[in-house]
């Protein structure tokens, strides 16, 4: 009989933890919404009754040809200084032109384009004046633009960014 009595006593302990379990969860959700609501609101700007700003008409726009890049990959240009070569440098390009047509035209020239530059490099240094380690990469760019567009007869090479540049 006291056995029983003694599981019977746990028994109920066990059902109550459970219930106050449940509804603590239960109320730290409806907390935690609620805060969480009441922050949203209080962050999203305020009163609905404000006076909207007068709408403007959208300025019209040239249609303009979107912009497209061409990759000029793995591009490996030696580092000179005083007729010897400190290292070497393996760049990655990205040719910005306008139109598909144009890009077209600038992949299919890649291969003469990467041999130009090469050949362009291959005496001349690619450092800095001070430092011949360090890259001058703004007179990069600029080269490889102005070999670029004279290569495919016309201005189509508007812009050239350096993706990746590693030196080994």
């Amino acid at each position: 009989m006291a056995d029983e009595e003694e599981k019977k006593a746990d028994g109920e302990k066990k059902g109550g933890s459970k219930k106050l379990l449940i509804i603590g969860l239960f109320l730290g959700l409806l907390l935690g919404g609620g805060g969480g609501f009441g922050a949203f609101m209080m962050l999203s700007g305020g009163d609905k009754h404000e006076a909207a700003p007068p709408e403007e008409k959208p300025v019209v726009e040239e249609a303009k040809e979107k912009l497209s890049f061409a990759k000029l990959e793995g591009v490996t240009l030696p580092i000179i200084y005083k007729n010897r070569v400190l290292g070497n440098v393996m760049i990655d390009f990205s040719l910005e032109v306008e139109g598909d047509d144009h890009k077209m035209i600038v992949i299919h020239n890649l291969p003469e384009i990467r041999d130009a530059m090469l050949r362009h490099y291959s005496d001349i240094p690619i450092g800095k004046d001070g430092s011949p380690q360090s890259i001058d990469y703004l007179q990069l760019k600029d080269t490889l633009k102005e070999i670029s567009n004279k290569i495919v007869h016309g201005p189509m090479v508007k812009r050239v960014m350096i993706v990746q540049a590693r030196q080994f």
